[in-house]
């Protein structure tokens, strides 16, 4: 929703930051006006966000305040504007009755080992796109007794609600904590799936690695290819312009977040191999003077895509 509104302003000669904050105001103001009138089923509820100031977790922020939770944040590398801050991370996380965290991938072990020294008896989750580095810690928790799942939205903060939208939660071993933080999502209309720990990382290696990485070699094959972008322009068609579109997208995401999808994945050198190979196929079947083998790759692509 958001990138159609930014893209058609921009054909309408406004500048991108100011319709991106426009389309941001829209948005929250749109869930606000939605949300009015309707009981909150979170009503009374406090709810702390580790790692607020980002913009999954103010995304977060939003979703839980709007259906009547009391949201304070805890996050050293900033502030939220309309929410608490707070400073002791033990007191918040062991009062709350929904913690959820939406650290930076990179320093989420530590701050989920934070949450947990706490003791908290509130129901315990991390919205992490990557569990391998933090499943030991997960499945611990849940041993332990912890109310704590894994949780995944397969969308970004740009949404304006999970609904009709995919989430995926993790087993760590504690049934309460997933049918818990199902429900948190399922009443607010997502598809909630629920799979291991292994098999989300394994799934993620194709759904975000695979895909992250086919628009980086389109966007790094573009750059060296001797022409301009805008010389491309006059010449594109529905193929090209989707895939350029995706390119400029990635583009403004954190490097950082999605450096750590592919390197904190076990999955991804596996991936990657099989990338290679099919790439190499594909080249030797385009350059064959002969269609048979091109013919195959097409028609063995339309199997398992299930097109007639």
């Amino acid at each position: 929703m958001k990138s159609a509104f930014v893209k058609r302003a921009h054909t309408l000669g406004i500048d991108p930051t100011f319709s991106e904050i426009l389309a941001e105001l829209l948005i929250s103001r749109s869930v606000r006006v939605q949300v009015t009138g309707r009981p909150k089923d979170l009503n009374g509820k406090k709810a702390l966000v580790v790692g607020g100031s980002g913009r999954m977790g103010a995304w977060l922020c939003r979703r839980l305040s709007n259906r009547g939770a009391t949201v304070q944040v805890w996050d050293p590398r900033g502030r939220i504007d309309g929410y608490e801050s707070v400073v002791s991370l033990k007191n918040a996380a062991r009062t709350a009755d929904i913690i959820v965290l939406s650290s930076p991938l990179g320093v989420c072990p530590e701050e989920l080992d934070a949450v947990i020294d706490a003791s908290p008896s509130g129901l315990v989750f991390d919205v992490c796109s990557v569990k391998a580095h933090i499943s030991k810690r997960l499945r611990k928790a849940a041993k332990s007794g912890f109310k704590i799942t894994s949780v995944h939205p397969m969308f970004g903060p740009n949404v304006a609600t999970p609904k009709g939208r995919n989430v995926v939660i993790c087993d760590c071993g504690n049934r309460k904590a997933n049918e818990e933080a199902a429900r948190l999502f399922s009443s607010a209309g997502a598809n909630v799936i629920e799979i291991s720990l292994e098999e989300h990382d394994r799934m993620m290696a194709y759904v975000l690695g695979l895909a992250h990485a086919c628009t980086l070699l389109f966007a790094g094959t573009l750059s060296v290819s001797g022409t301009k972008l805008r010389d491309f322009a006059p010449v594109t068609g529905p193929s090209f312009e989707k895939l350029l579109d995706s390119a400029k997208e990635l583009s403004k995401e954190s490097v950082r977040v999605y450096h750590d999808i592919q390197a904190l994945n076990p999955n991804t050198r596996r991936m990657f191999a099989q990338l290679k190979e099919v790439l190499e196929s594909t080249k030797s079947a385009s350059l064959d003077i002969e269609p048979a083998k091109f013919r195959k790759i097409i028609e063995s692509s339309k199997e398992y895509l299930e097109v007639n």
